[in-house]
């Protein structure tokens, strides 16, 4: 397989950063790889806040101790809840996904 695809497939299927550390271009894969990472930390930080505040309603008796009520509360949050949910992360996350792959493939070109 060409060094270019396979950085590019690395890139898309692993994580972002992958295929430069297949072409031995550390530095940025490491910096694709750390920015990435840290986008995907502060979403996650958000969906465990929309968690912990469902938790909260059931304990303060808001949502009923039964399955089905606790599963439509995680589907569809609260109004409280769901002010906390924005994913203002993930349109650069996908961003910063597609211009890895496209570096990687690129420098595999080369």
């Amino acid at each position: 397989m060409k060094a270019n695809l396979k950085a590019a497939l690395l890139t898309a299927i692993i994580y972002p950063g992958a295929g430069h550390f297949s072409l031995k271009k550390h530095l940025i894969g490491a910096i694709f790889a750390g920015v990435f990472s840290v986008l995907l930390i502060l979403t996650m930080k958000d969906i465990f806040a929309v968690a912990q505040c469902a938790a909260n309603e059931i304990v303060a008796g808001k949502i009923p101790m039964t399955i089905t009520s606790i599963l439509g509360a995680a589907k569809e949050p609260s109004l409280a809840c769901a002010k906390l949910a924005e994913y203002k992360y993930l349109p650069l996350m996908i961003i910063i996904w597609v211009l890895s792959m496209v570096d990687a493939y690129r420098l595999g070109k080369k």
